[in-house]
């Protein structure tokens, strides 16, 4: 049967041709040339850069970048390349990324204004003036009384200490003590040689820990950041914002596009909301507190109105903090004593009532809402890592990661299930 012993034209050229397998010289050649490489880089590792090693791995695994092992070790190598060459420019960069931040809290402003058929450029350049304005209020009239204030109260510790030990010494506890039977000699004597320069370190250390930051900002701002710069990216980024949010999300396959951009929505409504309703609560709640204190005549208000501000981004701690820190103050600013810390106990126990009751719900919203729990477990975990600034950022971050994990259990719950019906 002549028909059926036919083969169709072209069906051997159609079967895939198997590579050969390397013979055994072919292998010894190349173990080889692999161990002379590592020889060679070895020699030459004080000249090697970022750039020659990604270039190598580049060159050796872009050909097998089809394969799954080969694929993978090609993208974790750019990743880490990249992850390297950010943090090596992180100094040049400082300018776009705060330019970025300014733009992004103000990008709602912008858009609402343009809403109302106002150009988004003549927006874009009312609110970077508006940010300058305040900028340069703040280095007038605010920064020199608080660094001469904060210098104050670091140079008087030692004062405050000593004045705290005498308080101690000829109060009406050593009549307490006495009555119950302790040497109230004994505890003078402790008070004085151990607990006096104690207390000095210990608010030497608080204080020069948390109201340092307030010079460390604006010694990064006056040597570090452009002034000049900044504003103009900031208002190109503002102009552009939609623009580039568009540019970025075309980096995206367009299948995948709108899952993308419905994340970026989901992160700017956590993120976004938390960012600037939580500025607005410590803007409020540091205002308020420096008022208060004035009016009570506790010394150095306004460096204690900019540590509440920037302690009050940390739940929990940052109230303790300020109070203790306040009180301590009150206790040595003069008579009445007890009536000015007491109004430091109401003070900050009134605040964090005003902000659980009015401004938080109202400025923040609930959407980054943690469970107590979960929120001392994640400012001890960053603070750990990452010091007074974990404990910034922690909040938004874990409120960030509990919303993506809400969202993929919601997606989840709405997936057919894969099961075939019988």
């Amino acid at each position: 049967m002549i028909g059926t012993t036919m083969s169709t034209p072209g069906s051997h050229e159609e079967l895939p041709s198997r590579r050969p397998s390397p013979s055994v010289p072919e292998t010894v050649t190349l173990a080889v040339a692999v161990a002379l490489l590592g020889v060679l880089g070895y020699q030459v590792a004080p000249v090697l850069s970022p750039f020659v090693l990604i270039g190598g791995i580049v060159y050796l695994l872009y050909p097998l970048r089809h394969s799954q092992l080969p694929g993978r070790l090609l993208w974790l190598s750019l990743a880490l390349f990249a992850l390297w060459f950010l943090y090596s420019i992180l100094g040049l960069l400082a300018p776009f990324i705060i330019s970025f931040i300014i733009a992004y809290l103000l990008n709602p402003l912008v858009s609402r204004l343009e809403q109302r058929r106002v150009p988004r450029w003549l927006s874009s350049l009312m609110a970077v003036l508006l940010i300058i304005a305040g900028v340069v209020v703040a280095l007038l009239f605010i920064l020199p009384p608080a660094i001469q204030q904060f210098n104050s109260m670091i140079s008087g510790l030692g004062g405050l200490a000593r004045e705290f030990s005498a308080m101690l010494q000829s109060g009406s506890a050593f009549d307490l003590l006495e009555q119950y039977g302790i040497p109230v000699d004994r505890a003078r004597q402790m008070i004085a040689e151990q607990l006096s320069p104690r207390l000095e370190n210990v608010l030497s250390t608080l204080l020069e820990g948390v109201l340092g930051f307030v010079t460390g900002i604006s010694s990064i701002i006056l040597h570090v950041i452009n002034a000049v710069i900044i504003p103009f990216l900031t208002f190109y980024l503002l102009m552009d914002y939609p623009l580039l949010t568009n540019r970025f999300l075309r980096f995206f396959p367009p299948g995948r596009r709108d899952r993308v951009a419905e994340t970026g929505r989901a992160v700017d409504r956590v993120m976004g909301r938390y960012l600037r309703g939580a500025i607005a609560v410590a803007l409020i709640q540091g205002t308020l507190s420096a008022l208060v204190l004035w009016f009570i005549g506790v010394r150095y208000p306004l460096v204690l109105g900019i540590m509440t501000a920037l302690l009050n981004f940390i739940p929990y701690l940052g109230l303790v903090t300020s109070l203790v820190v306040a009180s301590i103050v009150a206790m040595l600013s003069g008579e009445p004593m007890l009536a000015r810390v007491g109004g430091v106990v109401i003070l900050y126990l009134s605040q964090k009532l005003l902000e659980a009751t009015i401004l938080g719900p109202k400025i923040i919203g609930a959407q980054v809402g943690l469970h107590p729990v979960l929120l001392i477990l994640c400012l001890l975990v960053f603070g750990y890592f990452l010091g007074f600034v974990g404990l910034l950022i922690a909040v938004p971050l874990t409120a960030l990661l509990v919303a993506g994990l809400h969202e993929w259990e919601e997606r989840h719950a709405r997936a057919p299930s894969a099961t075939p019906e019988k």
